[in-house]
């Protein structure tokens, strides 16, 4: 491989923050388990990262799969993608990142979102998975992050609309409904991600309490018949779908 080939892939992994030299990236782990990879990256990394195979559409964080795209093309092997990842991972860059794509300036990711063999997993599913056509399969294609579905209704007062418990950035429903008159909206979030509840539309505008690790964020409200939106007001999470409409009867 040309000297030159390996210093583009170089450059190109610093759109997530890697530094390191690709010659010492390489990870050979037979023990790894990529189902448990893929479920810890939907879990702790999904709600900043976009990665197609796993359904996440975070938007606070770089595009793994456009980051790798290149490197994939040119051929580079999915240990070198592994070793990028595991190292990212344990050291994210310091410096803050722009996104090539946006211009955004990104916000630093934390060290050691998953260790050990978690860790491990992770950086050997994204390796199998990133800049991949197609979907997952088999075990793969059981886990991954969740979409909403259906629709809350209101009962006693009451309006329920949980937060993904895995983590996802999502709502367990698509829409909810509501009669006219004050009504509690309360959103468990049963996972570590941070998340909460939102409503506004026809005048009303109700933040709830960012929560996560079982807390309930709440809004109370009196909501006179109409359309309203509902939406986490974690940076990136509505821009990523987590919202849904509230129609008030």
């Amino acid at each position: 491989m040309e000297r030159g080939s390996v210093r583009g892939l170089a450059l190109g992994a610093c759109v997530i923050g890697v530094a390191a030299a690709l010659s010492g990236c390489g990870v050979t782990n037979p023990g790894e388990n990529v189902v448990n990879g893929k479920q810890q990256f939907v879990a702790k990394c999904g709600s900043c990262h976009v990665l197609s195979r796993a359904g996440t559409k975070g938007i606070t964080g770089p595009n793994l799969d456009m980051a790798f795209a290149r490197a994939r093309q040119d051929g580079f092997g999915e240990s070198t993608f592994e070793g990028i990842v595991h190292r990212q991972i344990g050291q994210p860059g310091r410096r803050q990142q722009v996104d090539p794509n946006t211009k955004k300036r990104l916000p630093p990711m934390p060290a050691n979102l998953v260790t050990g063999e978690d860790a491990r997993d992770v950086a050997a599913y994204v390796a199998s998975a990133v800049s991949e056509p197609g979907k997952d399969t088999g075990a793969l294609a059981q886990v991954g992050a969740a979409e909403a579905k259906g629709t809350a209704k209101a009962k006693g007062g009451k309006l329920t609309i949980p937060a993904d418990p895995g983590g996802a950035v999502a709502y367990q429903f698509a829409a909810a409904e509501a009669p006219a008159g004050a009504v509690e909206v309360d959103s468990p979030n049963e996972s570590a991600t941070p998340h909460n509840i939102a409503v506004e539309g026809a005048g009303v505008r109700e933040v709830g309490e960012i929560v996560k690790d079982g807390g309930v964020s709440k809004v109370n409200a009196n909501f006179k018949p109409g359309e309203y939106q509902f939406f986490c007001t974690v940076d990136g999470h509505r821009e990523a779908g987590m919202e849904g409409k509230l129609t008030v009867k």
